[in-house]
């Protein structure tokens, strides 16, 4: 799904001299996980990101994140851990804006506009919570939340390593 901002964001961060730094992700490297601290906003440039939620059961896909979007706007507005974790599903490369930055733009905003990206995020939370609770999937993504036991077993290890390296 392509929303018409797209263009325009891709267009205004390459253009930007603060994002000149694309980070490179190997695929099957974890961007970041589940419960770790958020300090950063991902915008794709290039490649696909596997957002899951883990658990003693196994590994859940919650969606798939292609170019031109952005991971990790949940965290955006509150000081909450990340709601799941990020596996690149092929090499993808992306732009890393900081938290900080995008609260110093929102603080030239009206303080009424910042209230409300709060309450999008925090109900769009909701109904991420939601829609995982219920298993409500659309019909033109339902390939997206079926893993096969092959690509189950490969996050649970890109997850094992990751958290061994970080010591969570």
């Amino acid at each position: 799904m392509e929303f018409y901002f797209q263009e325009e964001l891709m267009n205004d961060i390459s253009n930007d001299d603060h994002f000149k730094d694309v980070v490179k992700i190997k695929k099957g490297s974890v961007l970041f996980h589940e419960g770790e601290n958020s300090t950063y906003l991902y915008v794709i440039a290039k490649g696909k990101i596997q957002l899951i939620k883990e658990d003693d059961n196994g590994v859940h896909p919650l969606a798939v994140i292609g170019e031109k979007n952005f991971i990790g706007e949940l965290s955006m507005f509150s000081d909450e851990k990340r709601y799941a974790s990020a596996i690149a599903l092929e090499e993808t490369e992306v732009y890393m804006i900081k938290k900080s930055d995008i609260r110093k733009v929102l603080k030239e905003c009206p303080e009424w506009v910042t209230n409300i990206m709060v309450t999008l995020t925090d109900r769009l939370r909701d109904v991420d919570e939601l829609m995982r609770e219920h298993r409500v999937v659309p019909s033109d993504m339902e390939d997206q939340f079926n893993l096969n036991s092959s690509q189950q077993k490969e996050m649970k290890e890109a997850l094992k390593e990751y958290r061994s390296r970080r010591g969570i």
